[in-house]
């Protein structure tokens, strides 16, 4: 037998379940290569006697057969047969050419804050710095790191008590505390009609009932809020009243004042996610500062300075102090102090504000390409890194996100916000994953191609 016979009986040792037989071909096939088990030069079995041999249909076999020599992994010899051409090695500079765009998911644009931290943590990590920050401290975190991020937190309109408010880890950890403290499992918790898909989450974890409330230009409607809240017992409300995720609308005063009347008069709790405040020069006033007995204020310096730095705050009223103490000593005994030192450091020697402002300019730039493609989209003047894109009629949310997909882009699909069954008739477009202005341009510009024409 010879050599080439011999690798002409290849056979993947595992397909996965999930998705098409062809792709999950190819995979495998990409596999092998990667670990050794074919090398370049090596013949693949005939369309025929490898369709025969894993119970597929001919046309998948060559389907996949085709897809791979796309990718630069076979060639074919007319008469001769399928050979790998692609050396071991090569596996992650292929996978990443043919890998979706990632416009669902919110990260900010990459910039210095990978520097800012490394030189950071290394004066940090200096013996005499780091021994303090080994020790055991109180569960709502390090009193003095409470004491100056509170500082840094407060403004004219809005003053942050340091015993009121609590390190967690990220802003997720802080919304999952601030709902223990005030539902339980079966409550029924007052949200947007199209909501962060995070708290999405945290309430289908927490067995609780979200209902819908509809929106307009500013986000929540204070009176259907109103009308919901009396027909179904909820008194609890998730709200994000700054550029709300994903539509990232913002209330004006008026509308604020006006959610912090209503909750007055309904007896709500508020759970208020300002996240994304920073993207303003000046923070919009919480409806914390407005109702502050009765709402949980969250902020997050993942979301400005980087996701995998986890570290959120939880302000609470002051009759919650010690409840929320103990679900922090349960849920995580306490967020680990060389995060919190991180900020201090970093807002103490003014880079964390250069970091804000970095993040704004990148921002604004990106936006500014988001409307340039879609001049139908609201003209934001202090924009996050997403965009909301209105659609035309002929186009469902479900409709544009699967045509995206098949041209290689990831967009937010309609469930991962979709409360109710409604229809929102618009996308979130996350802007921050492109690697340059270029890039993005080029993606929103396929995005636009998509939408003049029909869906199929």
């Amino acid at each position: 037998m010879s050599l080439d016979d011999a690798f002409s009986g290849w056979r993947p040792r595992q397909l996965t379940s999930e998705g098409p037989r062809y792709l999950a071909l190819v995979n495998a096939l990409e596999q092998d290569i990667a670990d050794g088990r074919l090398s370049q030069g090596d013949r693949l079995p005939p369309h025929r006697d490898l369709a025969r041999e894993l119970s597929l249909s001919v046309g998948t076999v060559s389907k996949a057969y085709q897809e791979a020599e796309q990718r630069g992994m076979v060639s074919s010899r007319v008469g001769q047969g399928t050979f790998v051409r692609r050396r071991i090695g090569e596996r992650s500079q292929v996978t990443a050419r043919h890998e979706p765009v990632n416009l669902a998911l919110n990260v900010p644009v990459e910039g210095d804050e990978a520097q800012i931290l490394s030189s950071l943590f290394g004066e940090v990590t200096r013996e005499r710095d780091l021994v303090p920050l080994l020790r055991y401290h109180p569960h709502g975190g390090v009193w003095q790191h409470r004491e100056i991020i509170a500082a840094s937190l407060s403004d004219s309109s809005f003053t942050v008590d340091p015993a009121r408010l609590f390190l967690c880890n990220g802003a997720q950890h802080a919304i999952d505390i601030a709902l223990r403290l005030v539902a339980k499992p079966g409550d029924s918790v007052l949200v947007d009609a199209f909501t962060y898909s995070g708290f999405k989450a945290i309430g289908a974890a927490s067995h609780l009932t979200l209902v819908p409330v509809e929106m307009d230009g500013e986000g929540l409607d204070p009176e259907a809020l109103k009308q919901l809240c009396r027909q179904s017992g909820a008194r609890v409300l998730y709200c994000m009243p700054t550029l709300q995720s994903p539509t990232a609308r913002t209330m004006t005063l008026a509308r604020r004042q006006r959610i912090a009347e209503l909750a007055e008069e309904l007896d709500l709790a508020v759970i208020e996610d300002d996240v994304y405040g920073f993207f303003f020069n000046e923070r919009p006033v919480p409806i914390a500062s407005l109702a502050p007995t009765r709402t949980f204020y969250i902020t997050s310096y993942s979301k400005c300075i980087a996701p995998g730095f986890r570290l959120g705050t939880l302000t609470v009223p002051a009759a919650y102090i010690a409840q929320a103490d103990l679900l922090l000593h349960a849920s995580a005994w306490y967020v680990a102090p060389m995060l919190s030192e991180a900020v201090v450091r970093l807002i103490q020697n003014g880079k964390f504000e250069e970091l804000l402002s970095e993040r704004r300019r990148q921002a604004q730039e990106r936006y500014r390409a988001f409307v340039t493609t879609f001049p139908n989209a609201e003209k934001l003047q202090s924009p996050p890194f997403y965009g909301w894109l209105p659609l035309p009629s002929e186009w469902s949310a479900d409709q544009f996100t699967a045509a995206a997909r098949t041209r290689g882009i990831l967009v937010t699909p309609p469930i991962a916000s979709a409360v109710g069954e409604d229809e929102p008739g618009a996308v979130r477009i996350c802007l921050g994953a492109p690697k340059d202005l270029k890039q993005l341009s080029d993606l929103l510009q396929t995005l636009r191609d998509i939408l003049v024409r029909n869906p199929v």
